[in-house]
C-alpha cells in the first residue's frame, strides 16, 4: 500500500496547485485553466485505477 500513500501525497499537492492555478487563470487565460484542470483529471484517473487494482488484489489475498 506504499504506492497508494505516495500517490495520495502527490495527488494532494498536485490538486492543490492545479486548483489555485485554475482559479487564478479562470478570468484572464481560460486555456491555461483548462490545461491545469486536464492535468488534475489525468492524474485522478490514474490514481483511481491504481487504488482500485490494489484494493482488488488485497481482497483476493485475504480470501
Amino acid at each position: 500500500m506504499n504506492v497508494i500513500k505516495t500517490m495520495g501525497l502527490i495527488g494532494i499537492i498536485l490538486f492543490t496547485i492545479c486548483f489555485f492555478c485554475m482559479s487564478a487563470f479562470m478570468e484572464s487565460d481560460i486555456e491555461a485553466a483548462i490545461g491545469f484542470g486536464s492535468i488534475a483529471i489525468m492524474y485522478g484517473i490514474g490514481f483511481s485505477i491504481t487504488a482500485f487494482l490494489k484494493a482488488k488484489k488485497a481482497i483476493q489475498e485475504q480470501a
